[in-house]
């Protein structure tokens, strides 16, 4: 019985070796950052060439590693499309649970290039620390007595414009008083309860809007808007690069093993040598 070989791996970064026929341009010897290399087909990043349509491959920067434009793809856009959703404007105070983890700590930099005022959450104090070089200007522990101090200490008991949120069931119970009247709520995840109970009539009569982030499910139109929005961030330099540990490419499956078993402060890598 034949069996297909699955090469996984969505983001990458690289030179670009060949142009496609239908390509227009001069790219090749680009230095590119790619996102969803392995969406709806089998050439995924980790190997050593990966074919992508040419949307997919952003021009990264001479200010930013190979390491960096590698790390952004799933959590940047992520990121980026949560932000969105809640049509932020400078100015807007906006909450980031999770701060410190891959898409919270794009957030924070993405909400900082937008012009917000950023308060995040985090655990330890490596994840607060990460999240401040981020660019947060308030950082807390995720605990709802304080997040609610500091979210009236800086609105004015207003409340936050957006909240962008690691995990819904978790916060569900609260959140409603942490979001201004016809604030949002963008959530990608809910690890802690994935069928949280919604107490409707508290976020109604606020007017709050509550949306789900899958980024690979949203339309075309935006997720090329979540790219120029991520690409306009890297080129000014909003971005920290932060990576846990980089293995080589015959590594692949231990890498895996790290990322699921080693709670890595930061990016795993595979490299190619």
């Amino acid at each position: 019985m034949k069996h297909e070989v699955t090469i996984p791996g969505f983001d990458a970064a690289g030179t670009i070796s060949q142009l496609g026929s239908d390509v227009v341009g001069q790219r090749v010897n680009q230095r590119v950052w790619v996102w969803e290399a392995a969406l709806g087909c089998w050439d995924g990043a980790a190997a050593e060439y990966v074919r992508v349509p040419a949307s997919r491959a952003m021009l990264l920067p001479d200010s930013a590693s190979m390491q960096l434009g590698a790390s952004l793809g799933v959590p940047a856009f992520t990121a980026a499309h949560a932000l969105r959703l809640g049509n932020t404007h400078p100015g807007d105070v906006v909450l980031i649970t999770g701060g410190g983890g891959a898409v919270g700590n794009a957030a924070v930099a993405l909400a900082k290039f937008m012009g917000c005022h950023v308060l995040a959450t985090a655990r330890s104090q490596e994840q607060q620390e990460d999240a401040r070089l981020a660019g947060a200007d308030h950082v807390v522990a995720p605990v709802a007595e304080e997040i609610a101090r500091k979210i009236a200490e800086v609105t004015n008991g207003q409340g936050v414009q957006h909240m962008v949120d690691v995990d819904l069931g978790g916060h569900l119970e609260h959140a409603w008083s942490y979001v201004a009247e016809n604030g949002s709520i963008a959530s990608y995840g809910s690890a802690s309860n994935p069928k949280p109970i919604l107490d409707w009539a508290k976020y109604m009569y606020r007017n709050i809007s509550i949306h789900g982030v899958a980024i690979f499910e949203v339309p075309e139109e935006d997720k090329l808007a979540a790219a120029k929005l991520v690409q306009q961030a890297l080129e000014q330099k909003f971005f920290v690069e932060r990576i846990a540990k980089t293995f080589p490419l015959e590594e692949t499956g231990f890498a895996h093993d790290y990322q699921e078993t080693g709670r890595p402060r930061g990016k795993v890598i595979v490299q190619v040598s």
